[in-house]
């Protein structure tokens, strides 16, 4: 039997198995029409008691667009055994085994199945009053990727928590909590608004490691800097294979490559964000007009800082063991005290340091997302805007009688400055007396002087501003001289706060260098300000 006998034989057997397979994906198409009828009409509403308020509409469009369009109505709804079935009104449904989802997604996704059974919602609901359903819609679920929804899926997952969450009767029934027990706007959050409008609220509310989204823990578990800023995270996947801006959509627009007006024009009309923003919106995940604590800082700026910070630091050790080494007691020396520090003046400078501890150490938490971020944002918060008091009571203080000694003497200046500079590099190992010392007209010396006009009335003033616009992001700018205006004023808040941070340190140090090395500290303590004198009658 040679081949084209073999061929003519197989023919026939061929042409069957097409037949049957045509027959078969013909057959496999559903007619949905019967059921869409009636459930496609927005007047449908239910004809029994026990049925009021059970959502019956199914939008036609919204349908046909789901991932189960290609399924018949009778694969998930079935009538029960001796029922008169889907014909009769009204219908009769039952629940089995055989149409739950875990039927199908059991198996092919018995990942998700694993992870809800973990969930706060299997774990501490009644199986029989919350199922998949209860979230997702079957009839209307599109399709996604799960590592960079859409706004409009943004929007419409969020909903579906918030809808129940804000049902006081059902959220009642179905967790024992009153609704008012939860604090829905987040707003320990820093930039609250961009956080519910850019994500989803399983993007935290999710347990940590949990690609699925659908092991959701109680809140207190879940709510982690982590979840958003670590290598693992989903934020990270979304960065990391978001396309260069020159490959993504409207990325040629506006640069005047091609008469682009009217095409701009056209889908600006289309509503949503604009075409020129449009590459922006689509690179979400690079943050390119806003700033994300713990995420949008660079190892490079925080390497030079800390760098910086430690050499000044070791400077300001050696200049201090030099001193130690050098020093000597002087005999017959005495101590006197001129009362210099007032009760205000006190109070301000004490709460005054308060604040800037609290608010470098919480910074350096969040901006290095080590920690708890709702607890130290709203320790930060508080902080910042205490501070805010705190420096009106400078300017009080100040205005009442204080202000005369950041008052600086312009003649002889220059001069001022080398004999003090000296004073802190070469004389003082040699002990020196003081260049200027204080006293009721001038407290401070000239550098003194100089440095404090410089943190208290200009430093300041900038890091209390950009630290209220990072707390109300919506006041800020889109463009500050060129460029986006979150991220400058981020940038300048964080560079701010490391000069500040520098400050603290020259400070701290140069309150050991008076004549002994506790004496200017129990100056801010008690007001008197200490010092040695040899030929004064006045003694403490």
């Amino acid at each position: 039997m040679n081949m084209r006998q073999i061929g003519r034989m197989l023919r026939p057997l061929i042409a069957f198995g097409a037949l049957v397979w045509l027959s078969s994906a013909l057959a496999a198409e559903p007619d949905n029409g019967q059921c869409l009828r009636c459930h496609a009409d927005s007047d449908i509403h239910a004809v029994t008691p026990a049925n009021a308020g059970k959502r019956l509409f199914i939008s036609n469009e919204a349908y046909r667009e789901g991932v189960h369009a290609s399924l018949p109505c009778v694969a998930c709804h079935q009538s029960p055994a001796g029922n008169a079935g889907f014909e009769a009104l009204p219908h009769k449904e039952v629940a089995t085994v055989a149409n739950a989802c875990e039927s199908c997604h059991g198996v092919v996704k018995h990942d998700i199945v694993s992870a809800y059974q973990k969930s706060v919602h299997a774990q501490k609901i009644a199986q029989d009053k919350f199922s998949c359903q209860s979230c997702h819609d079957a009839h209307t679920m599109q399709p996604t990727v799960i590592t960079r929804p859409s706004r409009s899926q943004i929007a419409a997952t969020n909903a579906l928590c918030t809808d129940c969450h804000t049902r006081a009767a059902d959220y009642k029934a179905l967790s024992g909590k009153s609704v008012t027990e939860q604090d829905l706007s987040h707003p320990q959050l820093p930039a609250a608004q961009l956080h519910l409008s850019s994500l989803r609220c399983t993007d935290c509310h999710a347990a940590t490691g949990d690609g699925t989204l659908h092991n959701v823990a109680p809140a207190k578990e879940s709510v982690a800097c982590r979840q958003c800023h670590s290598e693992s995270s989903l934020l990270a996947e979304r960065q990391r294979f978001t396309p260069p801006a020159s490959l993504r959509a409207g990325s040629l627009l506006g640069h005047g490559l091609f008469d682009d007006a009217s095409l701009i024009k056209t889908l600006d009309s289309l509503g949503g964000i604009p075409a020129r923003q449009q590459v922006q919106v689509e690179n979400a995940g690079a943050f390119i007009d806003s700033y994300m604590v713990g995420a949008n800082g660079s190892p490079r700026v925080d390497l030079a800082i800390f760098w910086a910070m430690g050499i000044l630091a070791a400077l300001l050790v050696s200049h201090g063991a030099i001193r130690l080494l050098t020093g000597k007691r002087e005999a017959g020396a005495e101590w006197h005290r001129t009362y210099l520090y007032t009760l205000p003046v006190r109070v301000w400078h004490w709460l005054n340091a308060l604040c800037f501890i609290v608010l470098l150490f919480s910074g350096v938490v969040m901006h290095f997302a080590i920690g708890d971020l709702a607890f130290w944002a709203e320790v930060h918060n508080a902080a910042g805007l205490t501070l805010c008091g705190v420096w009106l009571l400078f300017l009080l203080v100040n205005l009442t009688g204080n202000g005369h000694h950041y008052r600086v003497r312009m003649q002889g200046l220059a001069g001022r400055i080398i004999r003090q500079a000296r004073y802190y590099l070469i004389g003082i190992f040699r002990h020196e007396p003081h260049p200027e010392t204080p006293n009721e007209r001038s407290k401070f010396n000239t550098l003194q002087q100089l440095g404090y006009l410089c943190v208290m009335f200009l430093m300041a003033p900038l890091l209390l501003a950009s630290g209220l616009l990072m707390l109300y992001p919506e006041y800020v700018p889109e463009m500050l001289f060129g460029l986006p205006g979150k991220q400058l004023v981020a940038w300048s808040h964080y560079g701010l706060a490391a000069a500040t941070l520098a400050f603290l340190l020259v400070h701290l140090y140069l309150c050991t260098t008076g004549d002994s090395l506790s004496a200017l500290i129990k100056g801010m303590i008690d007001g008197y300000h200490r010092h040695r004198n040899k030929n004064s009658d006045n003694r403490d």
